[in-house]
């Protein structure tokens, strides 16, 4: 979607950053990815998210296309607080509402683990429309150097029970997470954006910690 240039004058307000370069073609792709990541949930699914942009957003790129493709103006998000100077970029790329309180955002974006509000903080949805909870983009834990424990991943999109780990997620997420999936059809689902790759982590997705 094109944009047009902001006035470099006092009153011009923060500058958002660059948006996605084909935004109707970007974003039908990283909505098929999510899906695909949801489908099959635990696995590291490979993309090339910095091809989708020109200059670098103010978000890591994986993060920043999965935002602008689920945002709009009915979709208020919750930045952490490493991500707090993208409200800008969010706001005027996608239109999206900033909330103040996480349980409050339809969309959570943290930028780590350790910046990850309580699951159960959040919208857990409505027995009539569980869809309407709250989705979090949970950044820093694919990266390369995350080390976390490991999980046995297993629920409807699994044909058997899978090992996944090199995630960074540690003990207290599978505490969050089993209390979580106890919840179900309610609950948060949990996208893993990393550096060129993503993970998807639906409520009905059991994540059992490993013996070491």
């Amino acid at each position: 979607m094109p944009t047009k240039p902001i006035p470099a004058n006092q009153n011009a307000g923060p500058i958002p950053g660059p948006g996605l370069t084909d935004y109707v073609g970007a974003s039908q792709r990283v909505f098929r990815l999510a899906l695909s990541a949801m489908a099959r949930p635990a696995h590291r699914l490979d993309f090339d998210f910095d091809g989708l942009f020109g200059p670098s957003p103010p978000l890591p790129p994986s993060v920043a296309a999965l935002a602008l493709t689920l945002a709009d103006h009915l979709t208020p998000v919750w930045l952490s607080p490493s991500f707090a100077a993208a409200e800008p970029f969010l706001a005027f790329h996608a239109s999206a509402p900033i909330a103040r309180v996480p349980g409050k955002a339809a969309i959570v974006l943290a930028a780590s683990p350790k910046e990850l509000p309580e699951l159960l903080s959040l919208n857990q949805g409505d027995p009539r429309y569980p869809d309407r909870s709250t989705t979090v983009i949970l950044g820093g834990a694919l990266e390369a150097t995350s080390m976390g424990i490991t999980f046995l991943a297993t629920g409807p999109g699994l044909a058997e029970e899978t090992i996944f780990s090199d995630h960074g997620l540690g003990m207290d997420f599978a505490r969050q997470w089993e209390l979580n999936r106890a919840s179900y059809p309610l609950g948060v689902d949990v996208f893993l954006a990393g550096d060129g790759c993503l993970a998807g982590l639906p409520r009905s997705l059991a994540l059992i910690p490993k013996p070491s």
